[in-house]
């Protein structure tokens, strides 16, 4: 499917979710980091479709799914099942 513009190919939403996800689980392979930061970092990669509703619905479900968890208020690591997700995110 191509933009409105005609240059690109637009993604999908499921391509524009994983790329969120992706993002997220690299920044946290790291080691723990804060909820601003990590909406700081995922908001600046440039992607214009990347909002901070998109950033919060992306948390809550990596959370639901256990990809990553809450270690203290503000604070997420990502989880061994979190680790397998970003690998088969490619």
């Amino acid at each position: 499917m191509k933009s409105a513009n005609g240059n690109k190919p637009r993604l999908s939403r499921r391509e524009e979710q994983d790329m969120v996800d992706r993002t997220i689980l690299k920044t946290l392979l790291r080691g723990r980091v804060h909820w601003t930061d990590l909406q700081a970092i995922v908001l600046s990669k440039c992607y214009p479709w990347a909002t901070g509703g998109r950033f919060n619905a992306r948390i809550q479900y990596l959370l639901k799914k256990e990809y990553i968890k809450r270690v203290e208020r503000g604070i997420y690591e990502i989880t061994l099942k979190g680790r397998l997700y970003y690998e088969a995110l490619g």
